[in-house]
């Protein structure tokens, strides 16, 4: 590579600045267009490392799990049209959960721009209302302010997507690197106006029945200790958002585990009849509140959030504080007086029920045992059915534990966030809990793990459905199950898949083959699948039906 301060190619330009950026993983996909920054990164000494996905859409969605395990900017690079247009549904993914990535794509050359030119879309726009900023490099001499201007936007304030659209000859003219040196902005946060966190104060001391509302945001600003200081000195019990799941060990006596939908009836019950709640990071999800009005009733709010944004836009608040979280709560901390509240916890307590199961082997058995076992893996999931028997059972116990698709529930997520949060994490157990339905969409996935021999351990719930929404056609459509029953003529072979791949494969249907299986896989770092028979018929319960207050849980 060209030394520092002479010309070189913007393309050797591109790969200077990722690495001055910190950059040491990219997960890339080549075509046309961008083959001058791959010819590059092959011709260079970088020690950036890249990892090619079977498609663009889960080399998005790796460089996300990568940044929600590492705390770092994920990165992905595709070509132009199909594989940027690839991308959105990670891109939007990304957006909705506040992840901190850089997008690059390639485009073609300036000249060809605006003629519907072979594999030409303007990406830059498609995408601009799901990243924090989209760029269109026009100019050779603005490529390496806009990479590092790109990387700044995507990790400061509250976290999201960027997307950088390069022309071919961008990447192919002749310019000069300048090197500069990264500038740390991680205190360049919104400082909290000290007379509303002392209105915060007032309402906390005058509480009687409290809850601490904590979600994603409390992860993602550090905030988790200090959130467990303020519960612990406070007094106050703690409700999270699927999101917010390990910011407090849900082993705590204070935890409720998370909230809405699905959330536990003592966890929702205590939310809704709460006369203040302290919501830190959370956006009050219409999946985690239900009817607004009913989960706003006889109740005052706090908000504390870095995005000003947020405020008033789901539930009028008596106090809102913009700020750092990890900030704002430590000043709490400071000011309010340690507390216990009895019958609130007597009352809590009582809330607790227990439900009946289809099957005697269940989803919940099978999430208990394999918690025994990998009590500190990073636990990432598809979406659906499984989703939220992860969310309702698993003891999470550090924050950025669970890596899953919350805003967006994307399907097809976890098996490439899991090969970043290990590819970003390789001493770490990491565990894909994945659904039949889920998994049809990225299995081909199964062939990047075998690539690069990277041990995640897979369990797949396989219920032959669509599992969540088929019950939701048993409960509100009389048990109309269309299009939701899989493998009506013909079942998959799953583990034949799997060694098709190369991957060790192995059949669980009941709890003598799950703990023979667990014994085996524990200590193995190579990639393997479990498939988990588990009745169709079994549903996740608690349900709040859509709308419906979430204190109005339904029980099959």
């Amino acid at each position: 590579m060209a030394e520092d301060n002479k010309k070189m190619t913007g393309s050797d330009l591109t790969v200077k600045v990722l690495e001055e950026q910190g950059v040491d993983t990219v997960f890339s996909f080549p075509g046309g267009v961008v083959i001058p920054l791959f010819d590059a990164f092959y011709t260079s000494d970088t020690d950036i490392k890249q990892y090619e996905p079977c498609h663009e859409q889960h080399g998005v969605h790796a460089a996300d799990g990568y940044a929600r395990s590492t705390g770092k900017v994920g990165v992905a690079i595709t070509t132009s049209g199909p594989g940027a247009t690839n991308t959105v549904t990670g891109v939007a993914t990304a957006y909705l959960d506040s992840i901190p990535i850089v997008v690059i794509t390639g485009q073609v050359t300036q000249d060809l721009l605006g003629k519907d030119s072979f594999q030409e879309v303007d990406i830059s726009s498609i995408v601009y209302q799901i990243t924090k900023h989209s760029f269109l490099v026009t100019d050779p001499t603005m490529l390496a302010a806009t990479i590092r201007e790109a990387f700044r936007i995507a990790k400061s304030g509250r976290p999201g997507p960027v997307v950088i659209d390069i022309p071919k000859d961008i990447f192919m003219a002749e310019m000069e690197y300048h090197p500069k040196e990264v500038v740390d902005t991680s205190g360049d946060k919104p400082k909290a106006k000290r007379d509303a966190i002392l209105r915060a104060a007032e309402f906390i001391e005058k509480a009687e029945r409290p809850v601490i509302y904590a979600g994603g945001g409390v992860i993602k600003a550090g905030a988790s200790d200090i959130l467990r200081k303020f519960a612990k000195k406070t007094g106050i019990p703690v409700a999270n958002s699927l999101m917010g799941l390990g910011s407090i060990d849900r082993n705590d006596e204070l935890s409720l585990g998370f909230i809405g939908m699905h959330g536990s009836n003592e966890g929702n019950l205590a939310v809704i009849n709460a006369d203040t709640i302290i919501a830190i990071g959370s956006r009050f999800s219409d999946r985690a509140t239900g009817n607004i009005n009913s989960f706003m009733r006889d109740k005052k709010i706090i908000h504390i959030d870095i995005d000003p944004t947020e405020f008033e836009k789901n539930v009028a608040t008596n106090v809102h504080i913009m700020g750092d979280a990890k900030d704002v709560l430590e000043q709490l901390y400071q000011i309010v007086d340690e507390n216990e509240y009895p019958e609130w916890y007597k009352q809590i307590e009582e809330w607790k029920v227990e439900h009946s199961h289809v099957s005697d082997f269940t989803p919940q058995d099978i999430i208990h045992s394999i918690n025994e076992v990998f009590p500190d893996a990073f636990i990432v999931t598809e979406v659906g059915q499984h989703q939220m028997w992860i969310g309702q059972e698993f003891k999470f116990k550090f924050p950025g534990q669970l890596i899953t698709s919350g805003g967006l529930g994307t399907m097809g997520f976890g098996l490439g966030a899991s090969y970043g949060v290990q590819i970003g994490n390789p001493d770490a157990d990491v565990l894909l809990f994945a659904g039949d339905g889920s998994f049809r969409m990225n299995c081909n996935e199964l062939i990047t793990l075998k690539r690069y021999n990277i041990p995640v351990k897979i369990f797949l719930f396989d219920n032959n459905s669509l599992g969540m929404v088929r019950q939701w056609q048993d409960l509100f459509q009389e048990g109309r199950y269309a299009e939701t029953d899989l493998n009506v003529n013909n079942e998959v072979d799953y583990l034949k898949l799997a060694e098709a791949s190369g991957i060790k494969a192995y059949n669980v249907e009941n709890q003598e083959d799950l703990d023979k299986a667990l014994e085996e896989i524990k200590d193995l770092r190579e990639p393997v699948l479990v498939r988990c028979k588990i009745d169709h018929d079994e549903g996740v319960y608690p349900i709040v039906p859509a709308g419906n207050p979430i204190d109005e849980l339904y029980y099959k």
